[in-house]
């Protein structure tokens, strides 16, 4: 029994020395924070959230603005006012502060919304360039850099500048 098993083993280290031997294997990363911060797509996608943002953001401080006007209002004529008249501007600046905090939310879930339609088309297009490269150029693994919690990466291994070019390129290409 002893025999099987040590035959077994020696034959199981020879097959993997054989398959390490066989070539050896190329390793990179990439910083795709990077990449969308500062490819040309992900800076054409920004602009385009941040245009949005701004329009959603305008309609926020408006609303804030007319909430801030309505409740100095209220305070100069607090004394000259009727009991009534009192309640009545009170109630109106409670809804008109409901309806701001409610605006505010939804923009910012419409904001979140956004900013996930503006980054799926460039992540997808890191990662297809990403591929490619590794399949050109012979790597086995690639590494997100941001996603994968490397402490320490030799910049040798890094592609993210070469990836950029690609993406660049191939953003180029779409655009025309």
């Amino acid at each position: 029994m002893r025999k099987i098993l040590f035959a077994a083993l020696v034959l199981m280290i020879a097959f993997q020395a054989q398959a390490f031997a066989a070539s050896p294997q190329k390793y990179a990363v990439v910083n795709s924070n990077l990449l969308l911060k500062d490819s040309e797509i992900g800076q054409a996608a920004l602009k385009t959230l941040e245009k949005k943002v701004a329009t959603a953001t305008a309609k926020i401080k408006a609303k804030k603005k007319e909430i801030e006007d309505l409740n100095k209002a209220l305070q100069k004529q607090k004394l000259v006012l009727s009991l009534e008249a009192k309640q009545d501007k009170e109630l109106e600046l409670k809804r008109k502060y409901r309806d701001y905090q409610d605006l505010a939310q939804a923009t910012q879930r419409k904001i979140q919304v956004e900013e996930q339609k503006v980054r799926v088309p460039v992540i997808e297009m890191i990662s297809k360039i990403v591929q490619e490269y590794g399949k050109k150029n012979g790597y086995a693994v690639i590494f997100d850099k941001a996603a994968t919690g490397f402490i320490y990466v030799n910049d040798a291994v890094d592609v993210t500048n070469e990836i950029m070019l690609e993406m660049n390129r191939a953003y180029r290409a779409g655009k025309k």
